[in-house]
């Protein structure tokens, strides 16, 4: 009866050892097929092509599913609608496919890449924008990013609704006490014109100009700006060579060239004034009708004098040279209206005596150490430039040959 019962036990070991050697041969490639089957599309596919010829609503199933060309037909058909639509949306629906199938995303948005790979960019940077927002450290760091841009581009404006000079002034006062730094105005200067920053740059000190340039963010901007500065101070040094050229040319000339601003904008002029000192300039503006024109030029000489040397000397003394010449002048077309009705042998003896007259002439002093003199051998050679040719032989004719030769010689002078 024990050995029956030690046989029975021992057959139904056997069994089992056989029973788990079958279930292992036999599951263990099914659960294998079952994996790939649904990790590999195109296993699937294949697999489905066989799968569908199996008996009753087991092959009827399998045939539900959509063959490969169905499938990449459906994918592009999806990409096209997202590309068409706005990039709000696509991306929205994107994300949708991404967080349910990561493979299907990837294969979408490798069919839009093809279609339009410069819409399909803006979309998936949007995804990444939008799941970089779920993060709330980010978030804040963006809005915060976003107040500091827009700080900068106000204080760009501010900057450019101030007087050249004011706004020197005020970027050197940030800049003292520790208000803005030059990373910050790195950034402020990007956002402004280009000729405004420009105008602002090259009055700045040197340092300061330079430091502001180096912070620049863009290549392009810094190189552009650069370039702007360079040709105004090669305009500059052209303006300059000029005014060399007119300092010999006499003043009534000049009246015509640089007596407004036909051939040279205001700004030129200025540099062309400063560059003929204060008594040529004082002279060519004495000559001129417009007193607007001048106190323009006056205003943008004195502007440029103080943004550069931080004061200003030149303008004080054009004005005062300007004042002299202007009395002198009206002085001179006073008189000349005085001798006109005299006869022509009683002004040459007033000539005579204004041109031997022995006194001292008149000394105007000016602020930077030049000095004025005006003669009354001046304002006779000046009166006899207002008489006709006619009269002035006339007049010439009845002094001596001396003082005539004299007279002549210097009139036919040129003025400088």
């Amino acid at each position: 009866m024990v050995n029956k019962e030690k046989q029975s036990e021992k057959g139904l070991g056997i069994g089992k050892i056989v029973f788990i050697i079958i279930t292992v041969f036999m599951i263990t490639p099914l659960l294998i097929a079952s994996l790939i089957y649904y990790t590999n599309d195109d296993f699937k596919m294949q697999a489905n092509k066989y799968l569908v010829g199996l008996p009753g609503p087991i092959g009827e199933y399998f045939n539900s599913y959509p063959t490969k060309k169905e499938v990449d037909s459906q994918k592009i058909a999806i990409a096209k609608y997202l590309i068409e639509i706005d990039d709000s949306r696509a991306s929205d629906k994107l994300t949708l496919i991404k967080n349910e199938d990561e493979v299907l995303y990837n294969e979408i948005i490798k069919v839009m890449l093809k279609l339009n790979p410069n819409k399909t960019q803006n979309i998936t940077n949007e995804i990444r924008k939008n799941l970089l927002k779920k993060d709330i450290l980010t978030r804040t760091m963006e809005q915060i990013d976003e107040e500091k841009k827009e700080e900068v581009v106000d204080k760009a404006k501010y900057y450019e609704s101030l007087s050249t000079m004011t706004a020197i002034e005020k970027i050197g006062s940030d800049l003292e006490n520790k208000r803005v730094s030059y990373i910050e105005l790195g950034k402020i200067f990007e956002n402004m014109k280009n000729e405004n920053a420009v105008k602002l740059l090259r009055y700045l000190e040197d340092d300061i100009a330079v430091k502001i340039i180096s912070n620049f963010s863009f290549d392009e901007k810094k190189r552009n700006i650069n370039n702007m500065i360079s040709s105004i101070d090669d305009n500059e040094k052209k303006l300059k060579n000029l005014a060399e050229i007119y300092s010999t040319e006499s003043p009534e000339k000049l009246v015509d060239i640089i007596g407004n601003t036909q051939t040279y904008k205001l700004n030129d002029l200025a540099t062309i004034y400063k560059a003929l000192g204060v008594k040529k300039s004082a002279k060519i503006l004495s000559l001129l009708d417009s007193e607007e024109f001048v106190h323009e030029l006056i205003n943008n000489i004195k502007e440029k004098e103080i943004l550069v040397k931080g004061e200003d000397l030149f303008t004080d003394d054009i004005l005062r040279a300007y004042k002299i010449y202007r009395d002198f002048d009206s002085n001179v077309t006073e008189l000349t209206s005085i001798y006109e009705k005299m006869s022509d042998t009683q002004i040459a003896e007033l000539i005579k005596k204004m041109i031997r007259n022995s006194s001292e002439p008149e000394i105007y002093e000016l602020f930077n150490g030049e000095f004025l003199s005006i003669s009354d051998e001046d304002l006779a050679l000046s009166m006899l430039k207002k008489f006709n040719e006619r009269k002035l032989a006339s007049i010439l004719s009845t002094l001596d040959t001396s003082l005539s030769s004299e007279i002549t010689r210097k009139l036919s002078m040129p003025e400088l």
